[in-house]
């Protein structure tokens, strides 16, 4: 128990990246988190049926910050302490971000692609976020180095995510089967990641620093053993996490008002 509470404390702390501040409005990286959420939360309580959950959904948000102030924060300092503005502006992003899931999913009259799109970069977006933020990227270039979160390095991420999930979907539209799309993308992934990261490492000369790097492929891949393990797992985080939103997305729109 003691290992988790501090692989989750220092694994936390680039979340605590000061965004913007001014006067009452604090915004940090932890204020994405809360604004994903709220949109989760909502699609949910939409997904389950639950009525009046706009009540339930400032239950939850509400409820989780008391939870965190008098336990995670007061007994475990597992996080930083937060002042008084802070927890109302977490109550409120939480909020905001079910208006998002509400507003986009359910309220607007988007074409099932358009809804589909959203999807995708949402999915990638979430994956290449957190990720990104827990490994602490820091590249041979000046551009993209921020403090907690490296922008060049979520790009990719990001953009990698988005172009996966977009090959599989038109690999099943075209052979209808799901299985025979997800191994193609797979394969495809595993074919051109050695040229991919030949391209950016020995052409483009982009360098990662924070990390050691391990050489495979006769020289032709440097990763680091963690970045190896991920990119097996990205495909299957990637899918998984778009078709989980989809199902939940789809529950909103026959949600019983």
């Amino acid at each position: 128990m003691k290992g988790l509470l501090v692989f989750l404390r220092e694994n936390s702390m680039w979340l605590h990246q000061v965004l913007f501040e001014y006067k009452l409005i604090y915004w940090d990286l932890w204020t994405l988190v809360h604004f994903m959420s709220g949109a989760l939360v909502f699609a949910c309580l939409s997904g389950l049926n639950v009525k009046k959950r706009w009540k339930w959904l400032f239950i939850v948000v509400a409820g989780f910050e008391v939870l965190e102030a008098s336990v995670f924060i007061g007994v475990l300092k597992l996080f930083m302490p937060e002042k008084i503005p802070d927890v109302f502006m977490d109550i409120f992003v939480g909020m905001a971000g079910g208006y998002f899931a509400y507003s986009v999913f359910e309220k607007a009259n988007l074409r099932e692609e358009s809804k589909n799109g959203i999807l995708v970069i949402i999915s990638s977006a979430i994956i290449a976020f957190f990720w990104t933020g827990y490994y602490g990227y820091q590249l041979n270039i000046g551009f993209g180095n921020f403090t907690a979160l490296n922008v060049l390095a979520f790009l990719f991420w990001l953009l990698s995510g988005i172009l996966i999930i977009s090959v599989c979907r038109r690999f099943y539209k075209k052979f209808n089967n799901r299985l025979y799309a997800f191994l193609l993308v797979i394969i495809l992934v595993f074919v051109l990641i050695v040229p991919f990261n030949y391209l950016i490492t020995e052409v483009l000369n982009v360098r990662e620093l924070s990390h050691a790097k391990t050489v495979s492929y006769s020289g032709l891949l440097f990763l680091q053993n963690t970045t190896i393990k991920f990119a097996v797992v990205f495909p299957f985080l990637l899918v998984a996490s778009y078709g989980w939103f989809k199902h939940l997305t789809q529950k909103m729109h026959a949600y019983t008002k």
